[in-house]
């Protein structure tokens, strides 16, 4: 099942018959702040390390990650990126009936129907992107789901559950025998409390996983990982790993992102000024319906005509078009929070064009 992504530079390039580093990339939410100082030092240094073969353990990076989160370290699957780690639960861990909502990340399909999982689906533009866990609850209800995937912040309209929220959703999933899997890949441009993280030693059927790529801009490494007291379901995975599936690089750079809080808390002040900044450029034309956002990347409904993605490549500016995404046409864009210089230029590309 192929899905497709945002980040793909390199192939509307090819299509556009464009020079890629012209292309200001908004179509993957990384961190505008890029990566951290001391991650860059410590990759320096490891160049020495690559005539070694990686801890077949992933012993301190393990314990980097257990102690981040203030968790044991059996609660830890560190992965090739999320990507993986949703991979691997989908090949281990089988759930009959998944609800998830329509539109969010795609590899959760993909993931679980190596499993021949039942697939039902929470529709959130019937509802106008305006929800409640109350009814998420009552859809789980009526299609019998046996298990409930989440994204919060969800990709890719922005949303966060409140931490009350959070609360209900696990009391009901423990109570009825759910099975709750969240992906937190955003959660970290917001604050830790959002996280589910504390709620793990409380209920072994919750799954979380987290990506180190946004947040510390490191996407061509490829890391993050799963969490779950389930100790069963993560011996088996690890039954069914690779064998070196993270490099030296990507190890390396993980235990030193952990350390990074001064720079989490800087990234977390700057995206949130940004995202402020684009949020009012974009709220003056009336051809765009901009849905509220916790994160690092905006949503909005584009009200004009003809594809707004492509007019914008015309302008050396890549946006993501939303229509891959189940349950959503090519009228909804998502776009990253990005530097000032980026956001001025974005926002003067569409000045021109719906204006014009």
């Amino acid at each position: 099942m192929a899905v497709k992504h945002g980040g793909n530079i390199q192939e509307i390039s090819e299509i556009y018959q464009m020079d890629k580093d012209r292309l200001i990339d908004f179509s993957a939410n990384i961190n505008p702040l890029g990566i951290p100082e001391g991650v860059k030092r410590v990759l320096t240094k490891g160049i020495e390390e690559l005539v070694h073969y990686p801890d077949i353990r992933y012993r301190s990076l393990i314990q980097s990650i257990a102690a981040f989160h203030e968790l044991p370290e059996e609660f830890v699957y560190p992965a090739n990126g999320a990507a993986e780690a949703i991979f691997m639960l989908g090949r281990t861990f089988k759930v009959d009936k998944l609800l998830l909502l329509a539109p969010t990340f795609m590899e959760y399909e993909a993931s679980f129907s190596q499993q021949q999982t039942e697939f039902c689906y929470f529709n959130l533009e019937q509802r106008d992107f305006q929800w409640s866990i109350s009814e998420l609850i009552q859809s789980a209800i009526k299609q019998q789901a046996t298990g409930i995937c989440l994204c919060n912040p969800n990709n890719p309209t922005g949303q966060l559950l409140k931490q009350t929220e959070l609360d209900k959703l696990l009391i009901f999933c423990r109570e009825n025998e759910i099975v709750l899997i969240v992906d937190e890949a955003f959660v970290d441009f917001t604050r830790e409390e959002n996280s589910f993280v504390s709620s793990l030693k409380d209920y072994s059927n919750l799954f979380i996983f987290r990506s180190m790529t946004k947040m510390f801009a490191i996407p061509g490494l490829r890391l993050g990982y799963l969490l779950t007291s389930n100790r069963a379901i993560l011996a088996d995975i690890e039954e069914k790993t690779v064998p070196w599936h993270i490099n030296t690089f990507a190890d390396l750079a993980g235990q030193q992102a952990l350390k990074e809080g001064q720079f989490i808390k800087d990234s977390q002040q700057y995206t949130a000024q940004e995202r402020d900044f684009l949020e009012k450029g974009l709220s003056a034309y009336k051809e765009l319906e901009l849905f509220p956002s916790q994160t690092n990347f905006l949503f909005f409904r584009y009200l004009g005509s003809g594809c707004l993605q492509e007019k914008m490549i015309r302008k050396n500016i890549l946006i993501r078009n939303c229509n891959s995404f189940k349950g959503l046409t090519q009228k909804y864009y998502r776009i990253a929070v990005k530097s000032r210089e980026d956001n001025q230029a974005l926002l003067q590309a569409l000045e021109a064009i719906l204006c014009e």
